[in-house]
C-alpha cells in the first residue's frame, strides 16, 4: 500500500471515528431526554449545600457532581422527607426526594422536607390529615419539629407563625439542603427567616419545580466549574483526585484501544501482503 493510500485510509478511519462518537453522544442525550422529559436533562451541582460532610461520596449530591432531572406532572409525584420516612423511601442518602426548583431566577437543588397546605384556618401536612403523627414528628399550631434528621441527626424546627399564607403561598414544600441542616441547625430550611438567610421566601409549589433528581455522574461536573471559575473552593479534594484518576483511565484506555486496533490492522495487512 502506498503512502498516499495509507494517508487516505487513516483520514477515513478518523472521520469514521468522529461520526461514530457524534452518533453515540446523540443517542445518549436522546435517551436521557426520553427518560427525563426535560432539556437539558442534566444539571451540574455548583455548591455544597447537599453534601454529607466535607468529602464527596457516591450516592449523595456533592459539588462537581452531575445529576439527572426528571420531569414531574404534579406535586404528588414528589415524596417529602416525612412521607419517605414513614414509607422507608430514600434518595441520595436520606428520606424523601430531592427536587430542582427555581426561585427568583436561581436554580436550587434541595430535599423536599414537608408539603404544607393552608385549610383556611391553619397549616396542614400532606399525608397526615388524620392527625396521627409518629414519635419523631411533633406538630402544634405554631411549630413543626422533626427529630433526628440527616447525617448528623439534628432536629428541624419549622416556625408556622412566620409562614403567612398570603405571602408565602397557600401550599407547597418546605425545602432544605442536607449540609445546611448539619452546619446551620434547626431553622436552616430554605423558607426560614429566623437565624438563616432565606434561600427562597415562598413555599415551593408545583409551578416552581423543574423536576426530581434521579441518579448522578460523580466528579465530572467539576470540569465545568473549573472552566467557568465557579465555586472552585467548594469542590471536595477527593473529587479532584477521583476526577483525575477517571480521566487518566478513560484517556489512557481510549489510546490503548485505538493502538491495539491499529496494531491488529497493521498485522493483518502484513499477513495479506505475505499471502500475495
Amino acid at each position: 500500500m502506498s503512502k498516499k493510500d495509507s494517508a487516505r485510509e487513516a483520514a477515513e478511519d478518523t472521520m469514521k471515528d468522529v461520526v461514530i462518537a457524534v452518533v453515540v453522544v446523540i443517542i445518549i442525550f436522546l435517551s436521557l431526554y426520553a427518560y427525563t422529559q426535560i432539556w437539558p436533562p442534566l444539571v451540574v451541582i455548583e455548591s455544597g449545600s447537599m453534601q454529607h460532610g466535607d468529602s464527596s461520596h457516591i450516592g449523595t449530591i456533592d459539588t462537581g457532581d452531575i445529576v439527572l432531572v426528571k420531569k414531574i406532572y404534579s406535586a404528588d409525584d414528589v415524596v417529602s422527607y416525612v412521607e419517605g420516612r414513614m414509607k422507608g423511601y430514600e434518595s441520595y442518602g436520606d428520606y424523601g426526594d430531592v427536587i430542582v426548583y427555581r426561585c427568583h431566577g436561581e436554580l436550587i437543588i434541595h430535599r423536599a422536607i414537608v408539603y404544607l397546605y393552608w385549610n383556611g384556618h391553619q397549616w396542614k401536612i400532606r399525608g397526615f390529615e388524620n392527625g396521627k403523627y409518629p414519635s419523631w414528628l411533633h406538630v402544634t399550631r405554631d411549630y413543626i419539629t422533626i427529630e433526628d434528621v440527616g447525617y448528623e441527626h439534628k432536629n428541624i424546627v419549622i416556625n408556622l407563625e412566620r409562614l403567612n399564607p398570603n405571602e408565602v403561598g397557600k401550599e407547597g414544600f418546605i425545602t432544605m439542603g442536607d449540609h445546611n441542616l448539619a452546619h446551620y441547625g434547626p431553622s436552616a430550611y430554605d423558607q426560614s427567616t429566623q437565624g438563616f438567610i432565606p434561600i427562597c421566601p415562598y413555599l415551593v409549589n408545583y409551578n416552581m419545580i423543574v423536576g426530581v433528581a434521579r441518579g448522578e455522574l460523580p466528579w465530572f461536573g467539576a470540569i465545568k466549574l473549573y472552566l467557568t471559575g465557579t465555586n472552585i473552593g467548594e469542590i471536595p479534594s477527593n473529587t479532584n483526585t477521583n476526577l483525575a484518576i477517571s480521566l487518566v483511565v478513560i484517556i489512557g484506555g481510549s489510546i490503548g484501544i485505538d493502538y491495539a486496533v491499529a496494531h491488529r490492522a497493521k498485522v493483518k495487512r502484513k499477513e495479506e501482503d505475505l499471502e500475495k
